[in-house]
């Protein structure tokens, strides 16, 4: 007897527990909630500000390379000799050739090719010619830049991407579209730029969907575990209510005689839309967490990074000083027309250079030729997990399911899968164009593939390779999440309003007594 006292005590204790749990969490949540699925909505048309590839190379001029009189040797001499070299381009800054390298530690180093002049400390009145010369290029009608700021971070710039190129110089064009710069103050790089309307649909879309005021932003660890919380709580109040709404159904002895719910109203609709669109709703906030990779549990257990610096096998400044290869590369070279930059990259320590045009072509120039290049890009690959055998290599000329672009982005083809036996069955993506190493896929990379990039933003190629099919569902399933948790919403603010009432009526009640 005291067993089952113990039992129906417990139980109702559970229940008790449960439904306070999806009514706070629901009223916590429910605003936040609807903004995740109308801001994801924004998103599918208007993403967050960025310079894309094919705004950065219009903005190049064309290489002369009768203006090329430094070699890039010169810069090399004035590094740290044991920084390894990730990567050396010959492109434009303020509108005068440049040569660029990246270090082993993530930084750029700079100097001028036709002066020999290092790169470094740009100022606003560089700032404003680097805007002017990219306002020309680029066919933006400007009137007259105006320098605004030299910040270290503003709402627009808080992508960690930037980071090697902090503090920017923020500057308006003053042109129809509204549009605004940020300028490198270590290389003299245009490196984002937004307009008005990104800006204002923004505010709709990535800002408040990612959680993003620069204030939170900033502090990276802070704003990753605030956003990992409030999916959780989301996803609790979901799954809370999901239990509720089973729960409370009755498809035989119904409620008032015909209906399966015992609500009625908002309260009714909110339990219907519920039980109907729990799945794309759960999927939907358990996959928003996934994208922050909480925990790490998307984590490779060997780094990419470490990968590609084994593939690349980078010389240090002191090894490269003394490559004929680099002694004066670009005047050597047979340039394509409208070369607008020249990269040089390595395969197991060997370097090779390739040169892309204003329309995003890249043809080698080095004797690297196509098949000796292929062969090169395998044989290292296959060296860096010596110890593990091949699988299978293909050769892909378009995308696939695991290797696509969605939203026009750009990326490389054709290219070249190797797989491998080793614990995690990781398969390496080669651009066959260039040579360049640019993924790692493991196991958990290609569950998180379904599991976020699936779950979240519906990319399965039979609706993004036949779109308007994919905006239909996002949208129909988005308008789908947002209706119910205005439901919710309408329910969170009546049940508050009676709690006020009633702490209102107890008030009073105490002042009359008194």
């Amino acid at each position: 007897m005291r067993h089952a006292t113990n039992v129906r005590r417990w139980l109702h204790l559970t229940r008790r527990w449960l439904y306070l749990s999806h009514r706070w969490l629901g009223i916590f949540m429910c605003l936040l909630v609807a903004m995740w699925f109308f801001s994801g909505v924004v998103m599918m048309y208007v993403g967050f500000p960025s310079l894309t590839r094919a705004e950065r190379l219009a903005a190049l001029p064309e290489l002369e390379q009768d203006r090329l009189r430094v070699e890039p040797a010169e810069l090399l001499r004035r590094l740290d000799p044991a920084q390894t070299i990730e990567e050396l381009r010959l492109t434009s800054v303020l509108g005068r050739p440049a040569w660029l390298v990246r270090t082993g530690d993530d930084t750029r180093h700079g100097l001028f090719a036709d002066t020999g002049g290092m790169i470094g400390g740009i100022d606003a009145e560089d700032a404003l010619h680097a805007s002017r010369v990219y306002a020309h290029a680029t066919g933006l009608s400007s009137t007259q830049p105006v320098h605004k700021a030299l910040l270290f971070m503003d709402q627009w710039s808080v992508s960690s991407g930037l980071h090697p190129h902090r503090p920017l110089h923020a500057v308006a064009l003053n042109d129809p579209a509204g549009t605004e710069l940020y300028v490198s103050s270590v290389t003299g790089e245009v490196v984002r730029d937004t307009s008005a309307l990104e800006r204002g649909w923004n505010w709709l879309g990535a800002n408040l969907h990612w959680i993003y005021p620069m204030q939170l932003r900033r502090h990276s660890s802070v704003w990753h575990w605030v956003v990992v919380v409030l999916s959780i709580a989301g996803l609790v109040s979901i799954v809370t209510g999901a239990v509720i709404g089973v729960v409370r159904l009755r498809f035989r002895r119904r409620y008032r005689g015909k209906d399966v719910t015992p609500y009625r109203g908002t309260m009714q609709l909110h339990h219907i839309l519920g039980l109907i669109f729990l799945v794309p709703l759960t999927t939907y906030l358990f996959s928003g967490l996934l994208s922050m990779n909480p925990w790490g549990v998307f984590d490779d257990e060997v780094p990419f990074s470490a990968r590609l610096a084994a593939y690349k096998g980078a010389p240090t400044v002191r090894d490269n000083l003394t490559d004929e290869a680099l002694s004066s590369p670009a005047r050597n070279l047979d340039l394509p027309p409208d070369t607008r930059e020249l990269v040089w990259q390595w395969i197991g320590g060997s370097n090779y250079a390739y040169a892309v045009t204003g329309d995003g072509q890249r043809q080698m120039l080095t004797s690297l030729k196509q098949d000796c290049l292929e062969e090169s890009a395998l044989a290292q690959i296959q060296q860096v997990m010596e110890s593990h055998r091949t699988v299978s290599i293909e050769k892909l000329s378009d995308y696939d399911l695991y290797y696509y672009s969605h939203h026009k982005r750009w990326r490389a083809l054709p290219i070249l899968r190797v797989r491998f036996d080793d614990a995690n069955a990781t398969w390496y993506h080669i651009d066959l164009t260039t040579g360049e190493l640019i993924n790692q896929l493991t196991e958990t990379g290609r569950a998180r593939r379904w599991l976020y990039n699936g779950l979240h933003s519906l990319d399965f190629r039979f609706l993004i390779d036949n779109r308007p099919a994919w905006d239909l569902a996002v949208i129909g399933l988005c308008s789908a999440g947002f209706l119910f948790s205005t439901t919710a919403v309408v329910v969170s603010w009546r049940r508050l309003l009676r709690i006020r009432k009633r702490q209102r009526t107890q008030q009073a009640r105490q002042a009359r007594q008194s």
